[in-house]
């Protein structure tokens, strides 16, 4: 009886919302010389490397996931992307927003 709530509950979910949940539990950090370093959720010693394909001008992974469904679909973002914007968007917050630089924009 339970596992018919807990599949019914996770269906309420898009793919993609059940990717962004899981990549809360991915540490990312800067890789060098350039990208970024996803940590496997598991634990296990598997690492994938991050960066920005000069050719779409949007983050790559190299993870499976990510390699066999993100070339056929552009819009694809994988867990690993999920969790690596998120870290460059806490990053960028933190470090270099500066919300009168928006407001000058603005008016």
């Amino acid at each position: 009886m339970s596992s018919k709530k807990q599949i019914t509950k996770a269906q309420i979910f898009s793919a993609a919302e059940q990717r962004a949940a899981r990549s809360e539990r991915i540490k990312v950090r800067e890789a060098e010389p350039y990208g970024w370093i996803a940590f496997s959720e598991s634990g296990v010693e598997q690492n994938y490397h991050l960066f920005r394909d000069p050719e779409t001008k949007r983050l790559a992974c190299t993870c499976a996931d990510f390699i066999f469904r993100g070339h056929a679909d552009f819009s694809y973002e994988c867990k690993h992307v999920v969790a690596t914007l998120k870290f460059i968007a806490r990053q960028y917050l933190a470090d270099e927003y500066d919300h009168r630089v928006q407001q000058a924009r603005v008016a």
